[in-house]
């Protein structure tokens, strides 16, 4: 059972500066797919893990996409620095602009999640019909494995 999420562009005023997956602190830097959003759709750039936004946007059962932009980077480096790197990467999932993914059940949710960098940060999965994400140039769309978890029974 897979499921492209749509991915929306939005025209920036100006673009954030570009930066790399070597930027994202810890287990970030490491995602199972990547592709940097362009101006146009012919030009993102795949960075890893599949030959076209389409690809990187299918998700899977337990799968999560996040969208992060050079502010959300900056914002996720300090916090695992100030922690001496020791933070999970659930937490530092939790600085993405938006966070979507797939229960290992099929159903669909939304992260919301909410601090102020202060502290743990503790992830609400929101049921939600449909997903998608909202991009501008030079963001990049990241996709995990195992990061989305078991749906909660009393929904």
């Amino acid at each position: 059972m897979t499921h492209l999420v749509p991915i929306e562009r939005q025209k920036a005023a100006q673009a954030a500066g570009e930066f790399s997956l070597e930027e994202l602190p810890g287990s970030l830097a490491k995602p199972d797919a990547a592709v940097r959003i362009g101006k146009t759709p012919a030009g993102d750039q795949v960075l890893h893990g599949g030959k076209s936004l389409d690809d990187i946007a299918t998700i899977n059962p337990g799968e999560g996409l996040i969208v992060m932009g050079k502010a959300e980077v900056r914002w996720t480096m300090a916090y695992y620095t100030r922690f001496g790197g020791k933070v999970s990467r659930e937490q530092l999932l939790t600085y993405a602009r938006q966070f979507v993914g797939m229960h290992p059940d099929g159903s669909l949710a939304m992260c919301l999640s909410g601090h102020a960098g202060r502290g743990p940060a503790i992830p609400l999965w929101a049921p939600r019909d449909e997903i998608s994400l909202i991009v501008q140039p030079n963001d990049l769309v990241l996709r995990y494995t195992d990061v989305v978890p078991e749906a909660d029974i009393n929904r």
